[in-house]
């Protein structure tokens, strides 16, 4: 009797074949926006996982309030640097396996006959190649230890702040002091932890020179035992916040708890954007639902011809819920493949419009979420032909048959 009711679903689909096309189409658009966004969505993750994962027995010590998620690669003149005994008693800590500081200061950068304001940042050249690594730059080197007056720029320092674009090789001055530009970091845009797009990166016996003193503004320090990061935190701020009298002066942040704030961002932009695809669902259910209403008025004669000759209403419902059924089933594949397409397309156009040029974004499409994005296709294909298929099931076959 199903295998009847099928075939029927399906010629009554075939007569109708341009209808029924333009109402698949409508559920493939809704299914390829939700599978498409959280394909995008999943690749995200994973792409920020995997820059962090590494780092999980990392703590980043800052002044003030720290790290932030909302204001990444930002640096707060608070006038407060951390000191010399702060990193001692850092380095004293049971637990503790290395620590390495980056220091911060204002300086005046003169490119030809141009000055701008730029933010210094000075580290040591062991530091440097764990943070950053040749890859990350468009020309040139990274410092090396023996390096005097040398320094590394970002790429809108060296492309967008002066008028004449800044190469390697090229001699600038800071506070007045000549340098010579050694590297320049490719363009990131937003697609990383901390933007390099601003940077002035140089060693820390030249950034004394320029500044005049030793600003400490942030540290980072790594321990032995990951299971231990937390604790050790705890104790970090505990003695630098001793250290200066105040109980906020510096906090700390594990690398594990960005990653999870960052992970709960994603995940609520996620949502979000599913939530706004599923509006096509909807709308491609009232197509859905609309198509089926209007085949019930078609076939009129039809249904109660078939009702006089000892069809059921249940044998009806059946019929019309099937073609509904059917309807998006396939266009719920359809819509999975082309979101499996789409992510691909969306995530090129991110990765070159928005995100960084190196950024490894791919696209994540999981067995879950073909599963899922079918499975409401169906749910979506149900629900909008119940109500046709009730009112095709409560005709009267005797008025039906007489329909015109």
């Amino acid at each position: 009797m199903l295998r009847d009711n099928l075939n029927l679903a399906f010629k009554n689909i075939r007569e109708r074949l341009s209808r029924s096309i333009l109402t698949l189409l409508g559920v493939a658009i809704g299914i390829m926006a939700i599978v498409s966004l959280i394909a995008i969505g999943e690749g995200m993750n994973v792409a920020v996982t995997e820059e962090l994962s590494s780092l999980s027995d990392t703590i980043l010590v800052n002044v003030g309030d720290g790290f932030s998620i909302f204001s990444i690669g930002s640096v707060k003149e608070s006038g407060e640097y951390l000191t010399e005994r702060d990193i001692s008693d850092i380095e004293r800590i049971p637990g503790v396996k290395e620590v390495t500081t980056q220091l911060t200061g204002k300086g005046i950068l003169q490119y030809r006959n141009s000055n701008v304001s730029v933010t210094l940042t000075g580290m040591d050249s062991e530091t440097m190649k764990l943070r950053y690594s040749s890859e990350n730059l468009e020309s040139g080197s990274l410092l090396q230890e023996n390096d005097r007056n040398k320094i590394v720029i970002g790429a809108k320092i060296a492309h967008d702040y002066f008028d004449t674009e800044i190469t390697v090789g090229e001699r600038v001055k800071i506070n007045g002091n000549k340098f010579i530009v050694a590297g320049i970091f490719e363009k990131q845009g937003i697609g990383g932890v901390i933007s390099t797009d601003d940077i002035v990166l140089l060693l820390p016996r030249d950034f004394e020179e320029i500044i005049g003193e030793k600003n400490i503004y942030s540290a980072t320090v790594t321990v032995y035992d990951i299971n231990n990061v937390e604790s050790i935190a705890l104790e970090i701020e505990r003695i630098i916040n001793e250290n200066h009298g105040e109980d906020d002066f510096a906090s700390t942040t594990t690398v594990s708890s960005i990653l999870k704030r960052i992970q709960r961002v994603l995940d609520i932009i996620q949502t979000v954007l599913v939530a706004i695809a599923s509006i096509a669902l909807v709308v491609a259910s009232i197509g859905i639902m609309n198509t089926m209403l209007t085949s019930v008025m078609e076939r009129t004669r039809e249904i109660g011809i078939m009702k006089a000759i000892g069809a059921t209403n249940k044998d009806v419902m059946i019929i019309f819920i099937l073609e509904g059924m059917l309807l998006s089933i396939v266009g719920g594949v359809i819509g999975t493949l082309l979101g499996i397409f789409g992510s691909k397309g969306l995530i090129a156009a991110l990765t070159s419009i928005v995100l960084s040029y190196n950024v490894d974004l791919q696209p994540v499409v999981s067995l879950i979420s073909v599963v899922l994005a079918v499975g409401v296709s169906i749910i979506v294909g149900v629900l909008s032909s119940l109500y046709p298929a009730w009112k095709a099931a409560k005709m009267s076959p005797i008025e039906a048959v007489r329909y015109e």
